[in-house]
Parts: C-alpha cells; structure tokens; sequence
C-alpha cells in the first residue's frame, strides 16, 4: 500500500491536493489518499490506535529511509537497516506496535528474503 508523505488532517476528496488525509466521520476515521486527482484508496477504521498505526507508518518512511541508507553496509541488503529502525520507532509506541510491525517484516521476507551478496 502507498500513501504520499505529506499528511493532511481534514477531510479529502477527488479534488484534493496530492496526499493523505486522515478525518472522522460519524465514529468512524478515513486514512484517505488522492492522487492526481482521484481518491486511490479510503482505509475506514473505528479504532484510534489503528489510526495511529497508519499516520506513523506514513510519517516514519522519510526517517527509515534517510536512516537505511545513511547505515547502508556494502553487500548487506538494504532492508537490514530500514526495518531495525522501523522496529525501534514502532516499539516507542508500545509492545503491540512492535509486534505487528515483527510481523510485517516477516512476512516481506517470506516472500522476498534478504538479498546479500
């Protein structure tokens, strides 16, 4: 799933500028994202923590990517550094973050494992 960096937090619609937009309504929140002028996706939860869960994914990928490739070792895949710093950040959050984020990663790497050379 992709989400543009830049966040907005009202609501979004097919003439919105580029990006993600996270709102409420009636109880429930929308992780919205448009491009070029289209709604590409609307993540619809209920759940504030889930929420949070995408807007952190969403703000920590400029952190993790500066970081992967500021640590980059020669040879080593790149995702070594990215997803050591996505677990540091998704930990300060709470066992449940660190958890599923455990998780994701390692369902990346079943299907796509580290490619050292």
């Amino acid at each position: 799933m992709r989400f543009h960096t830049v966040m907005f937090f009202r609501k979004g619609d097919d003439n919105s500028a580029e990006g993600t937009y996270i709102f409420s309504t009636n109880s429930n929140y929308h992780i919205l994202y448009a491009e070029k002028g289209k709604i590409r996706s609307d993540i619809v939860v209920n759940d504030e923590r889930e929420v949070l869960w995408y807007a952190l994914n969403i703000l920590s990928t400029n952190i993790t990517m500066k970081y992967a490739m500021n640590n980059q070792e020669k040879g080593k895949d790149f995702r070594r550094p990215l997803f050591e710093k996505e677990k540091k950040i998704f930990a300060l959050f709470g066992e449940d973050f660190l958890k599923r984020k455990d998780e994701e990663i390692n369902e990346i790497l079943e299907k796509n494992p580290y490619n050292d050379i």
